[in-house]
């Protein structure tokens, strides 16, 4: 598979929360969704299923009934975020597509992981997958422990601080090449605009996510992702116990 996501395709098996997320990300970075998979039956469309469209229309909208199972659908990515191993020992070998995303708990067994690994399939496991919902909870406990809101103590220094940068550019400017013409205006676009504004309790939530599952995703690279992910979080609640004191029988 080549980098990004603009010419690839993918597959979801449930439109909950999880489904629901992933197929809007996906989507916004350019990748085309061909099927999604519910409770009570799936759609398919190979010219790809808007996730807006699929949530207001309730998966009428857009699309035909699939008769096969999405699971064995040819995509570049499969997104399994329905329920517990729907991925077994019988239907993997004609399963299709490249990367596994476990988006749901348990989608895969050992045996299912065996076999992907032989077929070069990458699976890109549950318990750093979706820990983004788990990452966010911890954040919102952080807040409500300290009771005041992500960014209210800083919003104005850094307001203050942006537009001091504005001004340190154009003062360097005006004094390399002079103000003969006039001064040098530092016009700022409309998304360094919203940046100076100061960052939203979204943004700053979005931004430690997002530093969160990028200092992860290095950490269970170079190897099997699902046995790296097991031992680096079995290693970090070692170490959180170890400084703590208490010790293992």
């Amino acid at each position: 598979m080549t980098p990004g996501f603009g010419d690839k395709t993918f597959v979801v098996q449930g439109f909950g929360n999880v489904g629901l997320h992933s197929m809007r990300y996906l989507h916004r970075f350019g990748a085309k969704c061909i099927a999604v998979g519910e409770s009570d039956g799936s759609m398919w469309n190979p010219d790809g299923i808007d996730p807006k469209e699929l949530e207001d229309f309730k998966l009428q909208h857009g699309a035909k009934p699939y008769e096969g199972s999405i699971l064995e659908a040819d995509c570049d990515i499969l997104i399994p975020a329905a329920s517990e191993k729907p991925l077994t020992k019988s239907n993997t070998p004609r399963v299709k597509a490249k990367i596994i995303a476990e988006g749901a708990n348990g989608p895969t067994t050992p045996e299912t992981d065996k076999i992907f690994l032989e077929r070069n399939i990458v699976v890109i496991p549950d318990l750093y997958l979706n820990a983004g919902g788990v990452t966010v909870s911890y954040f919102e406990w952080l807040k409500n422990l300290n009771h005041v809101s992500y960014g209210h103590l800083i919003f104005k220094y850094e307001r203050v601080s942006n537009y001091n940068l504005l001004m340190s550019v154009q003062e360097s400017l005006e004094g390399k090449f002079g103000k003969h013409g006039g001064t040098v205006p530092i016009v700022s676009t409309a998304e360094i605009q919203d940046r100076i504004s100061g960052a939203s309790e979204k943004d700053i939530v979005h931004s430690g996510l997002a530093y969160t599952m990028e200092r992860s995703t290095r950490q269970i690279m170079c190897t099997v992702m699902k046995i790296a992910a097991y031992v680096n979080a079995i290693e970090k609640v070692f170490k959180v116990y170890n400084e703590a004191g208490m010790t293992f029988t």
